[in-house]
């Protein structure tokens, strides 16, 4: 594809840029009378007539795009619902705000170097020499700062299939590597810009009986990590685009309004001698002479289109004659009164109709095909010319019949629920007859009613003079679990249960649950038991649980007498214990800290015994021992060693028997200079002094510490021979 005659760029610094499109074409003169092609606007409701292609683009910027049914996700059809809704970029509307009905996302907010195109070709009438397309868009795009080749973009072209080129004058492509005017930061996130609705007119004035294709293309950017996507919305009223220019008995003037959004307007009469107005609209007073002729010329901005000339024909519209409206009407709650029924206005001719609160017809009724307050409601009927007769009707709504449902309904496994028992409806009003869905518009019947598993259901109760009420009931199956134990010495049975619903357990030795379990929380016997659970609702389950009990050992321990240190304490020869049972003698609780020498225990303190059964049961018990030491704490120390590295007496240390709080040990040599200090006194002395070797001698050594039992400072000395 050759490049389009103008490109236009915006220098931003990330990535996400999203299209809108809106199209209307129509001829000049003759078009004012003139029929669209074919679901140029989508107003079928779907893409007939319309070409989709998908594709990617390849990291030298070429496009590969083949034909393609319609993807979801990729070509997406937005009917009248979507009115209202805003692109999340530049909080503009999604759909064109030029009465069309339906409108097309074109692409996505994903990513992966992907590209879209819808497009339409279509023949001008030979008769058409004044003829043109006018399309509006608006865009959102941020810069990935690639090459220009690589950047994400879109392209809105017309090419002439005749002349098998593109149409210079309408072709726009637009890339995020360069400035744009008109564009507005977005309030969605940094460096993202937008720009609202604006239009463009393509002259193809001399294009008569030539084949013409309109083409909309966007794409990611070529390294696949940034997205774009677009909304075409084309209108199919292929008139004049210039509105208001038929007038009605009674009018005084005529409002004509020309298609928003271009930079200059200039109106004219048929022979351009006068110029009429400069606005976006004309009021033209008094009324002119019927098939009076306007122009107007459009100027768009620059760079964004041709400067074209419209044309209109003043008119008088068909009066509005033989408007007939039912006097009253009469509806059940639900549905309500359909006010747009056409049998309301039978006997009509084809109007137009819009629907009010009130008679001067400015609160427009909220839904007219679901009305359910009583009341009087006004039909401004509207013929093709524009003129409106308004008149009225009378509504009566019946109430809705008194229905009551149970919802949620639960049962319990394995059992279903019953939707026709009469507890499920209990409250409802008398002699309603019940009928039951699968939907909530009571369309899909539910073919076994009595009988239906977890879901959600609805009840169409139906009165004596028809009305009828539809209400959901979700049914529940409330079910709970069991888990099989093995336990060492007894069992609770309450663990051995879970579920997400509420259940009151019960505990039993048989399934038919005539013996109960005396202690459910402590059973010491291994077997099968039987738990019945009761829901809140009042449904039961008894299911079986496997209790394995292993028998917990044997572990008894006398009483441990007092001794006086140095004596120590045998704990084993305290200890008794089962067959098929192991000892073992812990510092703590938690049997984590093993105690060295159990059968010597010098120390006073708090010890654990702890028992392991073959089967893998365990018990801990504590025992305390009392060691007796002397109120001023005994040291223990050689008085020669021999550092010389043969391993035998190679450090010096020493054993403080009592309790001394932070010992220091230090030694000095025969002039009272201290060679080596230690503030734990267990790890030694090594006969080294500011890691040297020190000379063979007599040194003298001192501990000093708190004296935790007379609660005063202790001192003790001594001498030692270091012999090398």
């Amino acid at each position: 594809m050759p490049p389009p005659a103008t490109v236009h760029t915006l220098m931003t610094r990330k990535a996400a840029y999203g299209f809108m499109i809106g199209l209307l074409t129509q001829s000049a003169l003759q078009a004012q009378s003139g029929t669209c092609p074919p679901n140029i606007g989508f107003e079928n409701g779907t893409f007939l007539n319309w070409r989709c292609d998908t594709g990617r683009i390849r990291g030298d910027g070429v496009l590969e795009l083949v034909p393609s049914a319609p993807i979801d996700g990729v070509h997406n059809l937005f009917g009248t619902t979507a009115a209202g809704l805003m692109d999340p970029y530049g909080d503009f509307p999604i759909l064109c705000p030029n009465g069309s009905n339906y409108s097309v996302q074109l692409g996505n907010n994903d990513v992966g170097a992907k590209a879209e195109r819808i497009s339409y070709t279509f023949t001008i009438p030979p008769t058409d020499n004044d003829y043109s397309i006018i399309y509006n868009y608006a865009v959102v795009i941020q810069n990935p700062d690639h090459a220009p080749f690589e950047q994400p973009k879109f392209t809105a072209a017309v090419f002439d299939v005749t002349a098998n080129a593109y149409v210079s004058c309408g072709s726009f492509e637009f890339v995020a590597s360069s400035s744009l005017p008109g564009f507005v930061e977005s309030p969605a996130g940094d460096n993202i810009f937008y720009k609202p609705w604006s239009p463009v007119t393509i002259n193809l004035n001399g294009f008569a009986g030539k084949t013409i294709r309109i083409e909309f293309t966007n794409n990611d950017c070529s390294r696949g990590g940034h997205f774009g996507y677009a909304y075409l919305d084309i209108q199919e009223d292929c008139t004049s685009p210039i509105k208001g220019t038929r007038y009605c008995t009674g009018d005084t003037a005529v409002t004509l309004t020309a298609p928003f959004g271009f930079q200059a307007y200039r109106w004219f009469n048929a022979s351009f001698t006068q110029v009429l107005g400069t606005q976006n609209t004309l009021q033209v007073h008094p009324i002119p002479p019927p098939s009076t002729i306007i122009a107007l010329e459009l100027t768009p901005y620059p760079n964004l289109g041709c400067t074209d000339t419209v044309y209109t024909t003043i008119e008088p519209a068909t009066e509005l004659t033989a408007l007939v409206v039912k006097d009253s009407l009469r509806a059940c709650f639900y549905p309500g009164a359909n006010l747009t029924d056409p049998a309301v206005t039978a006997g009509s001719p084809p109007f137009t109709y819009t629907y009010f609160l009130n008679r001067a017809a400015t609160i427009p009724v909220p839904a007219p095909k679901a009305v359910r307050t009583s009341g009087t409601y006004y039909l401004l009927a509207r013929n093709a010319g524009g003129c409106t007769r308004l008149d009225s009707t009378y509504v009566t709504i019946l109430p809705a019949p008194n229905l009551q449902v149970q919802n949620p309904l639960f049962a319990c496994s394995p059992s279903t629920a019953n939707l026709t028992a009469p507890s499920v409806v209990a409250g409802s009003a008398p002699s309603l007859q019940y009928s039951y869905w699968k939907n909530d518009s009571a369309t899909v019947p539910l073919p076994t009613p009595a009988d239906v598993g977890a879901g959600l259901y609805y009840i169409r109760a139906v009165d004596a003079i028809g009305c009828y009420h539809v209400k959901p009931s979700e049914v529940r199956i409330a079910d709970f679990s069991t888990t099989d134990a093995t336990v060492c010495g007894q069992a609770d049975l309450s663990l051995t249960t879970s579920s997400a619903y509420t259940f009151t357990y019960s505990y039993w030795t048989d399934l038919p649950a005539t013996l109960a379990v005396a202690q459910p929380r402590g059973v010491t016997s291994t077997g099968t038991y039987y738990i019945r659970g009761t829901h809140t609702s009042g449904c039961t389950i008894t299911k079986p649980v496997s209790v394995l009990v292993n028998p917990n050992p044997v572990l008894s321990i006398a009483p441990v007498p007092t001794v006086d240190y140095p004596a120590t304490v045998n704990l084993p020869g305290f200890v008794t214990t089962s067959a098929n049972t192991t000892l073992s003698y812990w510092l703590n609780a938690g049997a984590t800290q093993h105690l060295a020498n159990p059968a010597m225990i010098d120390h006073s303190g708090t010890y654990f015994v702890k028992a392991i059964h073959q089967a893998g049961c365990s018990l801990t018990r504590p025992v305390i021992v009392t060691v007796n030491l002397p109120e001023n704490p005994l040291v223990e120390a050689p008085n020669v060693f021999t550092p010389n590295g043969d391993g035998i007496n190679d450090l010096f240390r020493v054993r403080i028997i009592g309790y001394v709080q932070k010992p220091i040990l230090r030694f000095y040599n025969r002039w009272g200079q201290v060679v080596s200090a230690s503030a734990d006194v267990t790890e030694g002395w090594n006969g080294m002094a500011a890691g040297k070797p020190v000379p063979t001698g007599t040194y003298y050594w001192v501990i000093e510490g708190y004296n935790t039992v007379l609660k005063r400072p202790y001192r003790a000395k001594g001498f030692v021979d270091l012999l090398r």
